[in-house]
């Protein structure tokens, strides 16, 4: 009895022992699952968070002009040709394929890539986001007839030229690609090579880990990963690169949470602009996008067969692959991919023989072109930061300017012959040179040049340097007196003697004195208003601003765009104040513009990665100048370059019509030139940047810059039609009246007939035919 006893106590025991470890097992098993979905509720908000929101720090793309053509425009196929190779066109003899296009004697064939160009007004039977061929054809270096497609059009727009990529911070460079933009043959070899069961699996594929074993051992060496697609798109968006047993969890445990929740489709778009595939320098190269471009200098729609092998090789491992380090290693890789997709029968026997033997063709050198065009792009960033925030900016934008690189090329040499000219016949060194080439019309930036080297990224002069403007300043002037019609005009004599002037009295009781002079040193006891200008003579000038008041002077300033504060000193009337090239450009646009004040500007619109416009420049013109008094200035403004002191134009620009003025502060330390035709406005600047004398006038140095630039780009000769309210008058040059055409030494002027009264109380010509010499020896018969 006692051993039974025992034994049912020991049973007893033994039941109690199982029910707590069953009970504590059970515990801990719901804890662990309460902890587990915990953590996969964590893991679920962090891929929502990160695949629903910004992915990626996308580098904003900047492009050039958008050149477009329409029927009966004067066109320049040169120049067209030389766009299309900087924009990695292929001259063939016939056209077949996107990124070429063919030239014969009146006809010019482009297979445009595919491109979404912003605001698009194009014929409705273009497609703007395919692939497209434009037909030109031209007669006399006019546009006769375009097609899109083989059907006619009125107009058609040429793919702008990507000037550059803005890299964010994160160090990461890639192009998005839309999913419907990879090449099928591209994809099915990527899903080959990385994971054939990705639209069959659930995010971890056994089945493939098994497979990928036994082919690496087959082939004696790794021929493909284990990991599933979705496994690598979790690993290189949501986790480090530590080889730890929690990484590979959390990566199997998302890639299930990322399979439930996104379409196939979405997570393979995904992959191909997340994977990684090159470093360029500092900057990681990631998605096939910019990995085309990278290693091909090609868009993906233009790959052969051999470079997308070669694109789909550099996943197993850039660095490794790497095929301008290791190009032996890199064929192999690749000729193992054609293998494998010829025996999947994604290449024909010819196509994968003729691929193999091919070279790796990839570019010649490493390293991206190099940032070409810094001056611009530093205008193009301050814009940026104006218009858009920090986070925005990072997003994939896409920027339109109205940079035109033919412009800024011809600017570029105008700046380096000229400079070394100068330097050599004035026995200089170190001069520096700014020059802004504006479109008239539409106050787009074509052009600009901050330093002599090109390329250079260092200080930006065209935006930056603050320098005296000299006799630049004197149109406003000029301006403020020719809208006072009733009591100035062309004819209005200004004194030209000398003079002195005292600025408000100090501690002492005396005001500080002031002696201007003229350049030439001459004084001409009077002048015309209209020869102030033209001559740019300092005395006259000073003597009307001083009649108009400094405060008005300054309005004028104002009034043209100039925005900071101006102290009214007599000073400022010969141009003794600080501006930039950026700001003179400006204030010169309203007067190059009939009076139409506008804002200067690079970008024209910001498009988002969607396709949509996050801003764009509207035109809001002022009339900040009567259309008399703007008529009146550029008349004057042009008689600067045929008598006045730009009057070598006459015979540099072989007689072609322009309008400018010079400008020279003190010591001949600035040397300025603005100058204008019917198309652009080119603001020039000449110095050094130690502020030591050039020996150089507005005349005999930026002047020259203009008109090397002006001659290679073309001169779209200045017109100037007259408004009805002003009349060619005759003028007393004695007295400055408007007189009748019978008088004796007059001259003939533009005036504004409201503000005239014609006075007949003149010198008359004489009527009897003796001149006043035979008067005066003539003698009476007796």
């Amino acid at each position: 009895m006692p051993t039974k006893h025992k034994t049912e106590k020991s049973v007893s025991s033994n039941k109690t022992w199982l029910r707590w470890l069953a009970f504590t097992a059970l515990k801990l098993a719901f804890a662990l699952s309460f902890a587990l979905a915990i953590f996969v509720i964590y893991l679920d908000a962090k891929v929502q968070k990160t695949f629903e929101g910004q992915r990626w720090q996308v580098p904003a793309q900047i492009y050039g002009q958008i050149e477009s053509l329409r029927t009966g425009d004067t066109i320049d196929v040169n120049q067209i040709k030389k766009s299309l190779v900087i924009n990695g066109y292929s001259k063939v003899r016939s056209v077949n394929l996107p990124g070429q296009f063919a030239q014969s004697a009146h006809r010019l064939i482009i297979y445009r890539r595919a491109f979404t160009f912003p605001n698009v007004e194009l014929d409705v039977t273009e497609d703007v986001s395919e692939a497209v061929q434009l037909t030109i054809d031209f007669t006399d270096n006019r546009v006769s007839k375009l097609f899109v497609e083989g059907n006619a059009v009125e107009q058609v727009k040429l793919e702008p030229i990507l000037l550059a990529r803005l890299v964010p911070d994160n160090k990461e460079d890639r192009v998005l690609v839309a999913l419907e933009h990879m090449p099928t043959l591209l994809l099915d070899t990527l899903l080959l090579i990385e994971d054939r069961d990705f639209y069959h699996h659930q995010g971890v594929s056994p089945l493939g880990i098994l497979r990928a074993l036994y082919n690496n051992i087959a082939a004696g060496r790794t021929v493909q990963g284990g990991s599933t697609l979705t496994q690598q798109l979790v690993k290189n968006m949501f986790l480090t690169r530590e080889r730890t047993l929690i990484r590979k969890v959390k990566e199997a445990i998302m890639a299930l949470i990322i399979e439930v929740r996104y379409s196939k489709d979405q997570l393979l778009e995904a992959y191909i602009n997340e994977v990684y595939l090159g470093q360029h320098y500092a900057n990681g190269i990631y998605g096939f996008g910019l990995a085309s471009t990278f290693y091909f200098d090609k868009p993906l729609a233009e790959l052969n067969n051999g470079q997308m092998a070669l694109l789909v090789a550099q996943v197993k491992g850039p660095s490794y692959y790497d095929p301008w380090r290791h190009p032996d290693r890199a064929k192999k890789r690749r000729d193992l991919i054609l293998r494998l997709m010829f025996e999947q029968n994604l290449l024909s026997v010819q196509e994968f023989e003729q691929t193999l033997d091919s070279s790796l063709s990839i570019r010649k050198h490493r390293r991206f072109r190099t940032e070409k065009y810094p001056a611009f792009l530093q205008l193009v960033k301050r814009e940026l930061n104006q218009h858009l925030s920090t986070y925005q900016q990072k997003m994939g934008i896409r920027v339109f300017t109205g940079f035109s690189h033919v412009s800024q090329q011809l600017l570029e040499e105008s700046v380096a012959t000229q400079l070394d000219q100068l330097e050599k016949s004035h026995h200089q060194k170190d001069l520096q040179a700014a020059m802004i080439v504006t479109d008239i019309a539409s106050a787009e930036i074509r052009a600009l040049v901050g330093d002599r080297q090109s390329g250079l990224a260092g200080f930006n002069r065209a935006l930056d340097a603050k320098r005296p403007v000299g006799s630049l300043i004197k149109p406003a002037i000029y301006l403020a007196a020719l809208e006072r019609f009733e009591q100035f005009n062309f004819a209005s004599l200004l004194a030209d003697e000398p003079i002195t002037l005292s600025s408000d009295a100090g501690d002492n009781g005396q005001g500080k004195k002031w002696q201007p002079k003229n350049y030439d040193g001459k004084y001409r006891h009077q002048v015309p208003l209209i020869d102030g200008l033209v001559k740019s003579l300092n005395i006259p000038t000073v003597n009307l601003g001083m009649s108009l008041g400094l405060e008005n002077v300054a309005n004028a300033i104002h009034l043209l765009g100039f925005e900071e504060d101006i102290v009214t000193r007599p000073s400022i009337l010969l141009g003794a104040i600080n501006m930039s090239p950026m700001q003179i450009n400006q204030m010169y646009l309203a007067i190059a513009n009939q009076g139409e004040l506008e804002q200067v500007h690079a970008i024209n619109n910001v498009i988002s990665s969607y396709g949509e416009t996050l801003w764009q420049f509207e035109p809001v013109a002022t009339k900040v100048i009567s259309t008399d008094a703007a008529y009146l200035l550029d008349y004057a403004l042009m008689q600067v370059a045929i008598t006045g002191t730009a009057k070598s134009l006459t015979w540099r620009l072989k007689n072609n019509k322009v309008a400018g003025k010079t400008g020279t502060s003190n010591d001949l330390r600035d040397s300025w030139f603005v100058g204008f035709d019917d198309k652009n406005l080119v603001t020039t600047w000449l110095g050094k940047d130690n502020n030591k004398p050039t020996g150089l006038t507005g005349s005999s140095g930026a002047l020259l810059l203009f008109t090397e630039f002006i001659k290679k780009q073309g001169v779209v000769n200045k017109t100037n039609k007259q408004p009805d309210t002003i009349a060619m008058t005759v003028f007393e040059a004695q007295t400055g009246n408007a007189v009748t055409s019978d008088c004796a030494n007059t001259a003939t002027y533009p005036a504004i007939v409201a503000g005239v009264t014609v006075n007949e109380n003149c010198l008359k010509e004489r009527t009897d035919g003796q001149s006043w010499l035979e008067k005066l020896f003539s003698f009476t018969k007796s």
